[in-house]
């Protein structure tokens, strides 16, 4: 994208403040239906109100070094005062400055991993926003918007922000020192389903709150907030001025007399304005009234204690070589790993040493437990060797793919100072060989390290979860992740039954998953790819929805998108779609570009669908990969046809486990559109390919380029042995087509087919297309040992019937459909 400085992005940032009545992100009309049927949580369910929250988190972003639009000086100053504040009264700060938009993708998925229900949440952002219609953005410093359909890339929805922070944490206070200028304003762009153009306003729109939040912002609905003289902007020099008076004071008598500040030292031109739904009371201090010892929630989690150990010098892996390091510390890589003593001993201590805190792993961070359970982030601070000693490694689900790590190891590393001397110690983070081989992306409750479905390795994946289950039999991460493994083996009922035990254990994933498994069952053996979800799963996807599960915002949108059956409800699948996008999700960007791209439906707007299919090629997934093949293959939206680029897209996409690409790529060998001109054996290479991968229509156009035109390297028993199993599945459109051709096939063709099946099913007989008795006895024996009753007396049924019991013995990976 162009940088085209105060281009549309200028003309939106005038609009940074509040827009009136932008419905709450958790109050859709159809998830509350949804669930209430299910007799379904509230937002503080199951809370103790008259206790307070074990965890206090904060998420402080400054904005100040924008790349397109003017710099806001004061930014920074603001973000270090309040992330000073916060870290001293005991919250887990999570400080950003200058942060892109994908920077938000990975804070926002942050908070999914480390916040809870037992967990008061504060942002604090200062730097440009805007409003559109009634929605309100916040605006990375990469931002650019050249196009109307930049906003979603280019910006971060607060509705999003605050509905996914609300549907994960006990209570959120947002705090919003922006509108200080726009640079967009009076530009037009798209930011609703529908392809009305709205205009980029100044300041922000008024704004309902999720229940049991707060969100402040430092100027009134569509008006401007001003930078500052100083080092500070004038409302939070005033919030740091009533805080510091009085940290334990309730959140909105603080703010009624920062308003008071504001005004008066404004001269009445800035008026801060709030929006409340808090049920409880909420304080930034610690609050004796409040405070209890309490331990920290592991909801879903399973056991949260780790081992660690340092490594002598022969153990230690060969890690990146780095000055200063005194040792190598082996660490189980779960929740939180007991670590004080382990490195009082590597970094060879006396009781007199006095060691600082200068660098946090990667991975987490060093925290030290206080007498309430509070868990106070340690970094910058000095520390006794008592306090050593009960330092805990709090490990964060930090996105990291297994297939990455060549050893199956985390390689991370603690910066210190041991009286003013500079000293690293290395980390050599150990992960449960059940999360390295099948943990999932985005999830919740996950460790961070992640697989996709055709990452995983069956058999070994399996194993490994058995285990954990063994030894951990509560640990709902566990059994989630051996329903994964099941998947991946094809053994659909009993993954059904471990996610069904997740969601009995809390796992916030295993909501969205098990409604996928039983939406799933139209597809097994085949051809449904897109069925409309009953109410169950439906009612399955919206408890997922409210425990924040992004895979869940993505699923119960698209059934709302495609069959919701009102505008209502399709508006409610887009904004979901939106929540999904906020965090990265790329179903989400693949499912929007196919709305978008269909010529025949209501919202057809090519330009805007081709947006989402590139950023989600972008981001390497293989949907996109495949998706952006058939935009250049077909000339879709207007883009140019360019075989070479279709042809890239598809290989990558097929060799990362896409289901169609391999049909795809057939089709450019069989019609001379692939690297070197026509080649019918590589067609049929990879139409078989996509056989196997449940691709019913591929595997009739196998069968059909061997009949018919003589494929070189295959025979008629080969096309009859693919014909049936493309029969077999359950995709009439493609199946039925494939059994007319089966059935015009010669009789040696089709007995030699039936001998191959019956070869892959374990029966010993040569495939000579003389379909005897030995043929007959070898298929008696198939058919009683796996009791599927008596054989078909007509030859086409009969290899029909063989195919799909080979389906049954090895059926292809719904999941990837």
């Amino acid at each position: 994208m162009t940088r085209n400085g105060k281009s549309l992005i200028t003309g939106l940032l005038l609009t940074t403040c509040l827009t009136a009545g932008m419905a709450a992100a958790q109050s859709s009309r159809e998830l509350d239906r949804l669930m209430g049927e299910t007799g379904g949580a509230q937002p503080v369910r199951g809370v103790d109100l008259s206790t307070r929250a074990a965890k206090r988190y904060a998420v402080v972003i400054g904005n100040s070094d924008y790349s397109a639009i003017p710099d806001l000086p004061n930014a920074h100053a603001d973000a270090g005062v309040m992330a000073q504040f916060f870290k001293e009264q005991g919250y887990d700060v999570h400080a950003h400055l200058d942060i892109t938009k994908r920077g938000f993708e990975d804070t926002l998925r942050r908070v999914l991993f480390d916040v809870d229900k037992d967990t008061e949440v504060v942002v604090f952002f200062a730097g440009h926003g805007f409003q559109i219609g009634s929605e309100n953005y916040l605006v990375p410093v990469d931002a650019d918007l050249d196009t109307i359909y930049d906003v979603p890339f280019e910006a971060v929805s607060l509705g999003s922000l605050v509905g996914i922070i609300g549907a994960r944490a006990r209570l959120q206070v947002v705090i919003l020192d922006s509108c200080r200028d726009n640079p967009f304003a009076g530009k037009t762009v798209l930011t609703r389903i529908g392809n009305e153009l709205r205009e980029v306003r100044t300041g922000f729109s008024s704004q309902a709150a999720p229940l049991n939040s707060m969100l402040i912002f430092s100027t009134a609905p569509g008006s401007v907030a001003f930078d500052g003289d100083g080092a500070n902007s004038p409302f939070t020099a005033a919030l740091i001025e009533e805080v510091s008076d009085t940290p334990d004071a309730l959140v909105k008598d603080v703010f009624e007399g920062v308003r008071k500040l504001v005004f008066d030292r404004t001269n009445g031109r800035q008026v801060p304005w709030d929006s409340s739904t808090l049920i409880e009371p909420a304080s930034f201090g610690l609050g004796t009234a409040l405070s209890r010892p309490i331990a920290v929630s592991s909801t879903g989690t399973g056991a949260n204690r780790g081992l660690a150990r340092i490594l002598p010098e022969d153990e230690a892996p060969s890690l990146v070589s780095v000055a200063e390091t005194r040792a190598v510390v082996e660490a189980d890589f779960v929740p939180e790993v007991q670590i004080g003593f382990v490195l009082r001993n590597a970094l060879d201590l006396t009781p007199a040493d006095r060691v600082t805190i200068t660098e946090q792993p990667k991975t987490g961070r060093l925290v030290l437990p206080d007498e309430n359970g509070f868990q106070r982030n340690v970094l910058g601070d000095t520390l006794g060797s008592a306090d050593i000693d009960r330092l805990l490694l709090v490990n964060d689900s930090v996105q990291i793919s297994a297939v990455s790590l060549t050893n199956g190891v985390i390689d991370d590393m603690i910066g210190v100072t041991v009286n003013g001397e500079v000293q690293r110690v290395q980390l050599a983070l150990k992960p449960d060989a059940c999360d390295f081989e099948a943990g999932d992306h985005l999830d919740p409750d996950g460790m961070g390290l992640t697989r996709y479905a055709n990452e995983i390795r069956p058999e070994e994946a399996v194993a490994s979860c058995r285990a954990a289950v063994a030894a951990d039999p509560e640990n709902g991460r566990f059994h989630y992740q051996l329903g994964r493994a099941l998947i991946s083996l094809r053994s659909y009922d009993e993954a059904k039954a471990e996610f069904a035990r997740a969601k009995e254990l809390g796992h916030t994933r295993a909501w969205q998953a098990l409604g996928n498994a039983l939406l799933n069952e139209a597809k097994e053996t085949g051809g449904v790819s897109n069925p409309k979800a009953s109410e169950e799963v439906l009612q399955l996807f919206a408890q997922g929805v409210d425990k924040g599960d992004p895979y869940a915002f993505y699923s119960l949108g698209r059934q709302f998108m495609r069959f919701g059956g009102s505008d209502a409800i399709e508006i409610e699948g887009y904004d979901l779609m939106m929540r999904a996008l906020e965090v990265g999700h790329t179903f989400a960007m693949n499912e929007l570009g196919y709305f978008y791209l269909d010529e025949d439906g209501e919202f057809y707007d090519a330009e805007r669908g081709l947006r989402y299919l590139r950023e989600s090629a972008r981001r390497d997934d293989i949907y996109g990969f495949n998706n952006m093949g058939l935009v250049y293959l077909n000339g879709l939206g207007g883009t140019p046809v360019d075989d070479g680029a279709a042809y890239e897209m598809f290989r990558k996409a097929a060799e990362g486990g896409h289901p169609n690409a391999p049909y795809n790529l057939g089709r450019m060998y069989r019609d001379g559109k692939a690297p070197g001109g026509r080649d019918l054996k590589s067609a049929v290479d990879w139409f078989s390919a996509g056989l196997e991968r449940g691709d019913a229509n591929a595997g009739g156009h196998a069968a059909y380029l061997i009949s018919s035109e003589g494929a070189p390297g295959y025979d008629m028993f080969d096309a009859a042995m693919l014909a049936a199993k493309a029969a077999a599945l359950s995709n009439q459109k493609a199946a039925g087509p494939a059994r007319e051709l089966l059935a015009s096939f010669d009789a040696k063709s089709i007995g030699g087919g039936t001998q191959k099946l019956i070869r892959a099913l374990g029966g010993e007989i040569e495939a000579d297309g003389a379909f005897g008795p030995s043929s007959d006895a070898a298929l008696a024996e198939i058919l009683t040992r796996t009791g599927a009753g008596p054989a078909e007396t007509d030859p086409v049924a009969r290899i029909v019937q063989l195919a799909g019991l080979v389906w049954a013995s090895s059926p292809f990976r719904v999941d990837l459909y």
